[in-house]
């Protein structure tokens, strides 16, 4: 069972607060323009972002840059799945100038330095649930007030989450990422291996008999072994892939929507702008007009 136990947005703000009791795989859209800050509070859960695997358990937090791949599924025994999380969807429009005004890097330079995994040290996740709950009481309350002051607590959770991570970074010798969470054996590190080749040929053509050959795996177990690690078929992966390459074109560069279909490996321009409005909920053509207005319009 799946209970939302809170669920509140402002604009440029989303929260929940859910708790689930059995096995649970998320089904929402899984990567989007804003930032995510998820905090695990009870249980532990597997977190795969972009193509590695990693240990979440409660009092850590997980900060999932724009547009990175990720997703998170059960732990161990399903039966005994439980957990409990509380998770805030960040639009840059909003919180940039929030993040400015109290003199610290935007959005963008903070999940690109920070993305990834956290411990909390007790104090430290003391004062987690404490903005944590800040945040719930002031959504819940009517006025403008209440809304700025979420927004402010909410950006205070941000700021708490990076300065841990820079603390956890000290700890690691500077080592800029969360290997030591992450899953080590055998399969996991083939599994990184397969989606960081699927993440830089986003535009092959390579059969799934082909890639199996490549690296040197039956087809059977690829297939079976990329489910049960990323939550992803390879299909499902392979496209994200595509459609994130996709997006980097449309915003860097004035290729017509024809070649771009072309260089990520769509079959078709028509099945391109169905596959990228799937995922990004929007058409291509609109997607280049929101992110860089001044490339021309689309050449036919």
């Amino acid at each position: 069972m799946s209970e939302i136990l809170f669920s509140a947005a402002a604009p440029g703000l989303f929260v929940q607060e859910t708790a689930r009791n059995q096995k649970f795989s998320m089904v929402t859209r899984h990567f989007h323009e804003s930032y995510e800050l998820y905090f695990l509070l009870e249980g532990q859960r597997f977190y795969f972002i972009q193509q590695d695997t990693y240990i979440v358990k409660a009092g850590m937090a997980v900060l999932i840059n724009r547009n990175q791949i990720h997703k998170t599924s059960a732990f161990g025994n399903p039966s005994g799945d439980g957990h409990r999380r509380f998770l805030l969807q960040l639009d840059a429009s909003v919180f940039d100038p929030i993040l400015t005004a109290m003199g610290c890097q935007n959005l963008s330079e903070l999940g690109n330095t920070h993305w990834g995994v956290v411990r909390f040290l007790p104090h430290e996740w003391e004062q987690c649930q404490f903005l944590i709950a800040a945040v719930k009481e002031e959504l819940g309350r009517p006025g403008e007030n209440s809304r700025f002051l979420a927004y402010a607590y909410a950006a205070s959770l941000l700021l708490l989450y990076c300065r841990s991570r820079k603390r956890m970074e000290q700890e690691l010798w500077k080592q800029p990422d969360s290997s030591r969470f992450q899953a080590q054996t055998g399969m996991y590190r083939k599994i990184h291996e397969i989606a960081q080749f699927l993440q830089n040929s986003s535009g092959s053509k390579e059969s799934l008999d082909e890639l199996a050959k490549r690296f040197y795996l039956s087809k059977s177990y690829l297939t079976r072994s990329f489910k049960a690690v990323t939550g992803f078929t390879i299909n499902e992966y392979q496209n994200m892939a595509r459609i994130k390459k996709a997006q980097t074109l449309l915003v860097r560069t004035s290729l017509s929507v024809s070649e771009i279909a072309e260089q990520t490996g769509f079959s078709t321009a028509a099945y391109f702008i169905r596959n990228f409005k799937k995922t990004t909920g929007v058409t291509p053509l609109t997607y280049r007009k929101n992110h860089n207005p001044k490339i021309a319009v689309d050449k036919p």
